[in-house]
């Protein structure tokens, strides 16, 4: 099993080669930007027509859960209308 480092894209190059340092090469380090817009793409069927949707959903998930249990709720989403209205 190899472990994954996810991580924003400004911290990708230096956590890959702390990461290559302390244990060789069994850990991998993705940014987050890529790993979430990877699985986006996995979620739409690679369709560019379903990315939005799957968009819409995970932001509006997000939400939900961010209004169910947080009392700052800034740290909702503001959904653009393009998602709003291609969803």
């Amino acid at each position: 099993v190899r472990a994954l480092i996810i991580v924003p894209d400004g911290f990708l190059s230096a956590t890959r080669q702390s990461a290559l340092a302390a244990t060789g090469s069994g850990v991998a380090v993705e940014s987050i930007e890529s790993f979430v817009s990877q699985n986006l793409e996995e979620l739409g069927g690679y369709k560019g027509s379903a990315r939005s949707g799957q968009i819409l959903e995970l932001l509006q998930l997000y939400n939900q859960r961010v209004d169910e249990v947080e009392t700052d709720k800034s740290m909702m989403i503001e959904i653009p209308q393009n998602v709003l209205s291609d969803g």
